[in-house]
Order: structure tokens, then C-alpha cells, then sequence
């Protein structure tokens, strides 16, 4: 196992069979079952996957790290991460694992770490799990061979999820207007949790791809030139309100309009927090790359935005230094605490259904009654490139600018942004710009992709 996965604080991220292997996993399930029982002896760890099929076989590695580590592994199956999460808490575990590489396309899977509060490790924990392996703190190939790699039991935790939803929005409003919606899970574990949720708010439903079977038939990023085939539902009827699209392991929600037009992956945050602050004035927490549209939402009811680096953990220890009562990210990603402490599509889901139902107006509808802002997302590859140096390069290169040097390099005009940094999860450096029209924002990004290529 010369080669490792990206391991960060999002995670861990590999291609199975080329570095990602079970073995790393039985180790880090070790060394992160060992620290979690450091101060309590024994204790559940709760193991929830996505639908790819190599994850039924990182599930049984990562029990036998668990059982070697004196751990009792506990399998609840296709689960969303915010499921898991809400898993770990509810059942008083000391700690959980997800399977899933999140929105990176197959043949990746990857390790997410749930801490016994219910939320994603942040950057130390992870660090101090990941030192571990580094320094080998984990048994022999022969001692592992020794521990089963069955869990201890298998259990099904869906409708505590649903019911920790459901007990935070109006059930009965929502259930009062017949609403029809259509849904892609992208055959991902969106689908063991979302159809039990619309049940429960009498919400209709049609979609395409919500198999649980792993076969990602578009790109798993859920943007809309990547669904065409909800796009078309959608255009062949009057009857829905809108669509709802989700990552494979649905912690991220993005929306298309009830015609199949276009909504930026930016406006599920925007829809969820003008539901969340018309109840409870809180300030907000998201990352340097969320859209300017927070600002705009933030604006209107008189609150502040307090932006971290990039990270759902950096987020979450953003929200909870300044007291928000929700958070999230621009790529979809809604973290209302009141649910779940951790980015969360279902929830998400019924939030944006509570709001529709609350307006009475259809997606589209909806996302028509804020700004629209040009945002250019784009890449270069890491290969060849160190990074940090490129970023101090740019930096020196932009001396004038205004700049936020928060998380890689952040340069803020009047009109408009761009953000260059190190991905978490790839071996790319993303470039994202946003500004008042598609001209603007490709000119901030070319700015600085032409200095940094």
C-alpha cells in the first residue's frame, strides 16, 4: 500500500484498488475505535455506507479494525451521512464511520469520522486519527486476520431521521397543498430515507435513477448540466411544485424549477435559510466560496455572515464559535442543528417544501425573487504543482488587491470575487468566481487561472 488516498479534513478519498484497499480501512477503523474508547473502555460504532458497491466491503474491514480495537461494530446499512450522524447520537455510540466518497464519481469510495456528538471530526481529530497510521499505531495483517468482519448487528435507523425532520417543520401546512415533486437520487442512499419522508408529509412524488444499486448514471456532482433526465421529467407535466436532486450520499441537495428549469446548487442554502430566519434571528455561518447570495438573505433580516475556510468541519466550528442557528454551504449542503449537525439533504428537502408551502410558490418561483449572480466554477490539476508556493506566487502577484488569504487566496472586488485553493477530496486546485454577470466573473477567474497556469 504505497500510494494513500487524499486524507483531509473532508475525509478520506481513494480509488479502490489503487489506494484505497480494505486493509487501510481495518487500520484506521483501529486507530479511530481506540482513541474513541480511550475514555470509556467499550462502545458502539455505528457503520453506514452509500450504495457503491464497494461498500459493503469496507463496511466488514472497517468492523473488523473496530473489533480488534475492543469496539462493537453496529452496521445500519445504505444510509445517508446525515443519517449516520443522527444514528451515532441517538443511539449512544462512542463514534461512527461512513462509507462514501460523497459526490466523486466511481471507481472512488472513503472514510468519513463521526464523533460521538453527532457531527463530522474536525481538522485536529482527523489529524490526530491520520498521525496514527502514520506512525503505524495499529496491529500486524496477521493480528487483524484473528477478528471477525461481521458486525454485531445490523439495524435500520431511517425513521429516526425522518422523525427528528419532522419534528422541527409544520407537517400539516405541507401536507394541506397536495404538493408534487420529482426526485433523482442518483441510485444513492438519498433513496433509503427521502420516499419514507414525503410519505410522512403526504408529499407526491416521481423521479428518475432512485435505485439503491450504486450505478451513478450521470456525474454525481448535482448540477444542473448534469441532469437532463430530471430536466425532462420535470418539462412533462404541469403537475410539480419542483425537482430535488441529491449526492450519493446525500448530504448535499440542489433544486431544479417546476419546468426543469435551472436553479444554481447555491439556492438551496438561500431557500433554507429564508425559512430558518423568518423563525429565528441568528446569524449565519458558511465558507469563503458560498455565493454572495448569503449576504443578500442575510441582509434581510439584519443579521451577520461569518465566513470560514473551506471544510464542513470548518463550517460547523464556525457555526458554533458565533452561536448561528443554522449554516451551510454554497455546493448544497444545509447544516440546521436543530436536525443534525452535519451537512444534511433531507433535511434540507423539508425545508424548502415548508417554505414553498409557506409562499405558496412554486421553485422556480422562488428562486426568481433574489439576485442572480454569474458564478464560474473550474479546476487545474495538482500534478506538478506544490500548492502552498503557488498560492504565495499569487498572492505576490495580486499585492494590490483586496484579499482574504483565510483559505488559499481570495480576491474581493466591488462587483464581484475569485477564490483559488487546494481541493480536499481531489488532486486539483479549484478556482471559483462570482460576480454581477457571466462576463465579469469569467474575467476574474481567467485573471488568475493564466498566472497560476
Amino acid at each position: 500500500m504505497s500510494k494513500l488516498p487524499i486524507m483531509s479534513v473532508s475525509g478520506i478519498r481513494g480509488k479502490f484498488g489503487e489506494t484505497l484497499h480494505e486493509l487501510f480501512v481495518s487500520r484506521i477503523a483501529f486507530i479511530q475505535t481506540k482513541l474513541a474508547l480511550a475514555d470509556k473502555g467499550e462502545g458502539k460504532i455505528i457503520i453506514g455506507r452509500d450504495t457503491r458497491p464497494t461498500g459493503e466491503l469496507l463496511m466488514k474491514a472497517a468492523s473488523r479494525g473496530i473489533r480488534a480495537a475492543g469496539g462493537v461494530p453496529v452496521d445500519i446499512g445504505i444510509a445517508p451521512t446525515p443519517t449516520t450522524c443522527v444514528a451515532v447520537s441517538h443511539l449512544g455510540a462512542v463514534g461512527g464511520i461512513i462509507i462514501t466518497a460523497s459526490h466523486n464519481p466511481l471507481p472512488y469510495n472513503g472514510y468519513k469520522m463521526v464523533h460521538r456528538d453527532g457531527r463530522l471530526f474536525g481538522g485536529s481529530e482527523c489529524e490526530e486519527v491520520y498521525n496514527g497510521f502514520k506512525k503505524g499505531e495499529y496491529p500486524s495483517d496477521e493480528e487483524f486476520a484473528k477478528f471477525s468482519d461481521e458486525p454485531s448487528e445490523s439495524i435500520d435507523i431511517t425513521e429516526i431521521h425522518v422523525d427528528k425532520i419532522l419534528e422541527k417543520i409544520d407537517v400539516e401546512l405541507i401536507r394541506s397543498k397536495n404538493m408534487m415533486i420529482a426526485v433523482d437520487s442518483i441510485n444513492g442512499a438519498g433513496g433509503a430515507v427521502f420516499p419514507k419522508l414525503l410519505e410522512k408529509l403526504s408529499v407526491k412524488w416521481k423521479g428518475v435513477h432512485n435505485k439503491l444499486d450504486g450505478d451513478f448514471v450521470h456525474n454525481p456532482e448535482p448540477r444542473p448540466e448534469h441532469l437532463t433526465d430530471l430536466s425532462n421529467l420535470l418539462k412533462s407535466s404541469g403537475e410539480f411544485w419542483g425537482g430535488f436532486v441529491f449526492d450519493p450520499d446525500a448530504d448535499r441537495l440542489a433544486t431544479m424549477g417546476e419546468s426543469g428549469q435551472e436553479i444554481s446548487e447555491e439556492m438551496t442554502l438561500v431557500f433554507t435559510l429564508d425559512n430558518i430566519l423568518s423563525k429565528v434571528k441568528s446569524d449565519v455561518a458558511t465558507n469563503l466560496s458560498t455565493s454572495m447570495l448569503i449576504d443578500d438573505v442575510a441582509a434581510k433580516y439584519g443579521v451577520k455572515v461569518f465566513r470560514t475556510k473551506i471544510g464542513e468541519a470548518n463550517v460547523v466550528e464556525g457555526m458554533k464559535k458565533n452561536g448561528c442557528a443554522a449554516a451551510g454551504e454554497g455546493n448544497g449542503g444545509v447544516i440546521y442543528p436543530a436536525i443534525s449537525t452535519v451537512r444534511d439533504g433531507l433535511a434540507g428537502l423539508a425545508l424548502i417544501l415548508e417554505e414553498m408551502a409557506r409562499s405558496g410558490k412554486k421553485l422556480f418561483e422562488l428562486a426568481s425573487q433574489w439576485p442572480v449572480y454569474a458564478i464560474v466554477k473550474d479546476k487545474i490539476s495538482c500534478e506538478g504543482v506544490d500548492p502552498p508556493a503557488l498560492i504565495e506566487k499569487l498572492d505576490a502577484h495580486f499585492a494590490n488587491e483586496k484579499k482574504d488569504k483565510t483559505d488559499g487566496l481570495k480576491i474581493i472586488r466591488d462587483y464581484g470575487w475569485v477564490h483559488l485553493r487546494a481541493s480536499n477530496t481531489e488532486p486539483i486546485i479549484r478556482c471559483y468566481a462570482e460576480a454581477k454577470s457571466e462576463k465579469q466573473a469569467r474575467e476574474l477567474a481567467d485573471m488568475v487561472l493564466e498566472v497560476a497556469r
